[in-house]
């Protein structure tokens, strides 16, 4: 056999087999890096009162604000997760004990988080007609916590518009009163501030106050 038709035979062979050797080193490091980042994921908070916080970041889901990661609490000497809901990645969440409640707040999807007194949990999204779409008063107040009466207030902030798509921010909240501070904006410049107070067994919110209007880019 000549050499040459040798030399020809040992490239195709090596341009056959090099293709295959790049896709099982790429598979592999994929496999490492996936093993690497669920081995870190999980976090553990430290509380005050002895309990904690768990940041499970191996159980992610896709919300309008990013990538969620389910959230749970471990009370003080138990072994158990009360797993609860889901917190925005790459922000810490607030942590507030209230009384016997324990209160969480994922700030970037305005949602509220509260083990009430009963030691169950209860959520609550800061959500208004049309953010979720044109659902009733009924399906935001229960979204919210609170009555339909005070989601009719709030959402006639504005006025009458063919399009409306509120947004909620949350800027804090008071442990010693319950008071939670946020603002309604219902496009780029105009928003109104919004004081709720959640209750004293932590079932409910309820609208303490609607601020005035302001014309300011947030």
């Amino acid at each position: 056999m000549p050499r040459a038709f040798k030399i020809g035979i040992v490239i195709v062979a090596g341009m056959l087999i090099l293709p295959i050797i790049a896709i099982g080193v790429l598979f592999l490091g994929v496999s490492l890096f996936d093993r690497d980042v669920s081995a870190v994921a999980t976090r553990e908070i430290p509380l005050a009162n002895q309990g904690r916080l768990i940041i499970d970041g191996k159980r992610t889901g896709r919300s309008e604000h990013g990538f969620s990661q389910s959230a749970g609490y471990r009370p003080p000497g138990s072994a158990d997760i009360e797993w609860f809901g889901d917190l925005s990645d790459g922000v810490d969440p607030g942590v507030y004990q209230a009384g016997s409640m324990l209160v969480v707040i994922d700030i970037p999807g305005a949602t509220i988080y509260v083990r009430t007194q009963k030691k169950t949990w209860k959520n609550f999204a800061l959500v208004f007609p049309n953010d979720l779409g044109p659902f009733p008063i009924s399906f935001y107040a229960e979204r919210t916590g609170l009555t339909s009466e005070e989601v009719a207030r709030i959402s006639d902030l504005g006025g009458k518009r063919e399009q409306k798509w509120p947004t909620t921010y949350i800027q804090g909240f008071d442990p010693e009163t319950r008071g939670l501070k946020c603002e309604y904006h219902v496009d780029s410049k105009s928003w109104w501030p919004l004081h709720f107070r959640l209750s004293e067994d932590g079932a409910h919110l309820a609208l303490v106050e609607i601020g005035g209007a302001s014309t300011c880019c947030r």
